[in-house]
């Protein structure tokens, strides 16, 4: 298994603050909510243009464990399909109470049906 690279995540609080501050796209399921903002970038370098992902769970989704395999579980998914999502965008991707309830496979194709519909 393969990790993401530093660049394809949002790693820093003003990564995240990037979302508040830019007009985002936001699919709303069941279990999720996956936000997309286009990054723009003069540099065209290949950290610049791939996608990038951050994941936020709270403590309502369940104890470490659950939260920590939500996360994995994403990260995977992404990194699996990472053609299913736009170059130069930025995905947020925040769990809501229910997801740990859901089986790896049911989370996966949930974020694949909602990275077509950004």
């Amino acid at each position: 298994m393969f990790r993401l690279f530093k660049s394809q995540r949002l790693r820093k609080s003003s990564d995240f603050e990037k979302f508040r501050s830019k007009d985002t796209k936001s699919i709303y399921a069941e279990i999720f909510v996956l936000k997309s903002f286009k990054r723009v970038s003069v540099d065209t370098s290949f950290h610049n243009t791939t996608p990038r992902i951050g994941i936020i769970t709270s403590r309502k989704i369940g104890n470490a464990v659950t939260r920590n395999r939500v996360r994995r579980v994403v990260r995977e998914a992404f990194r699996l399909n990472f053609k299913c999502f736009k170059e130069s965008h930025g995905y947020l991707f925040i769990a809501l109470p229910g997801i740990g309830t859901k089986s790896n496979k049911e989370i996966t194709n949930a974020i694949l049906n909602a990275a077509r519909l950004l």
